[in-house]
Parts: structure tokens; sequence; C-alpha cells
């Protein structure tokens, strides 16, 4: 099942234009990424996976695009650990 990214809808008003992202696998909401302004440039966005498990991984990394494809990495290994097959 592909992954959707949703606004958060987190942002305090003065935040309204930073970027924040809840993601989905189907209707479990399964990590988040976003946009951490008070890190240096190279470390500007955080992903985790919050689906409780011993395996939960998180990072920051310089781009929205490394932060989806580390988020996607992780999630595709949490599957296997998990033993979760995709049903079409």
């Amino acid at each position: 099942m592909p992954l959707e990214f949703r606004s958060s809808g987190f942002n305090h008003p003065n935040d309204e234009h930073r970027v924040d992202y809840v993601i989905y696998s189907g209707n479990w909401d399964v990590g988040r990424i976003f946009e951490d302004r008070s890190s240096t440039d190279d470390l500007r966005w955080f992903w985790s996976i919050t689906v409780g498990s011993q395996r939960t991984r998180a990072g920051h990394v310089a781009t929205l695009e490394e932060a989806k494809a580390q988020f996607q990495k992780s999630w595709d290994a949490w599957k296997v650990w998990a033993r979760l097959e995709e049903r079409g």
C-alpha cells in the first residue's frame, strides 16, 4: 500500500508555512516528517516511524526528498520485521 502524506495541522500560526506531515499506510498513522527550522541546514528535516515497536526509527537529513527516502527504507524494513503483508 503506498504511503500517504497528509498535513499534520500541528503548526502554530507563526509556523503556518512550515511543512509538517503525518504519514499514513491506509488508515493507519505510521509516522511523521517535518521541517525543523531550529536545526542546521544539513539536519533540516526530521522523520520518524511512530508505530509501536522496538524497531522504531528516526533521523534528521538535509532535504524533504531524503527524509521521504529514509522513511520509506525504514518502513519497508519494519514491515519485514513485523511480518506484515501488503494486500491488494
